[in-house]
């Protein structure tokens, strides 16, 4: 007669593989995501720099033209470089409802923490070097800063919260799987916007 401990461990196995391997793929389409929301930032801060440095607009980010154009092109193939990561990246691999509601709500949520954490944690981490370089870069970080911030907060919140509505809403819709992640992109940005404005403007 089997032992009922190893016909535990064996059911158990598979099921703990599965949710393993959802958790990867969801946090690695979060973190993609977040890619999206700091390059298209970082590369919508270096048209402003640009812009700014040729007169076009008066927001007064640089002194000089030889500031303007080092910095403004540093910033944009940063944002260039994240915004290429997140394309190649497994953000084009969540087409198929791998869970249950709640399995989803909690993964994302965690998702989002990790990938959060993760981006604040860089944005800290590169500040420090940027205190003798132009104030653009500082402000760079800040992207960052906020992005991560709101991550935590604010997409937490409203994304993964939103996301599960809409799945409990439209569980059976074919289009579900491709709207999930334009509409957390979507909520990142307004709460890097929102965090942004009330951690970085006076």
């Amino acid at each position: 007669m089997d032992d009922p401990q190893i016909i535990t461990e064996e059911t158990a196995e598979p099921e703990a593989r599965r949710l393993f391997r959802l958790f990867r793929r969801i946090a690695g389409t979060t973190f993609d995501v977040g890619l999206l929301v700091v390059g298209t930032a970082l590369v919508s801060l270096a048209i402003v720099v640009l812009l700014d440095g040729f007169e076009v607009v008066e927001v007064g980010l640089t002194k000089s033209t030889g500031e303007m154009l080092g910095s403004g092109l540093v910033i944009a193939v940063f944002g260039a470089f994240a915004l290429g990561v997140a394309v190649e990246g497994p953000i084009r691999a969540l087409r198929t409802r791998s869970g249950t509601e709640v399995e989803m709500l909690l993964i994302r949520s965690g998702a989002l923490l990790l990938v959060g954490g993760l981006l604040l944690f860089l944005g800290r981490f590169v500040d420090q070097y940027t205190e003798d370089l132009p104030s653009t870069f500082s402000i760079a970080t800040d992207v960052l800063v906020a992005t991560g911030v709101a991550g935590l907060t604010a997409t937490l919140l409203l994304g993964a919260v939103a996301l599960w509505g809409l799945r409990r809403l439209y569980a059976d819709r074919p289009w579900l799987d491709l709207i999930e992640l334009p509409v957390l992109y979507s909520l990142w940005v307004i709460g890097t916007l929102i965090v942004f404005n009330v951690m970085f403007v006076d």
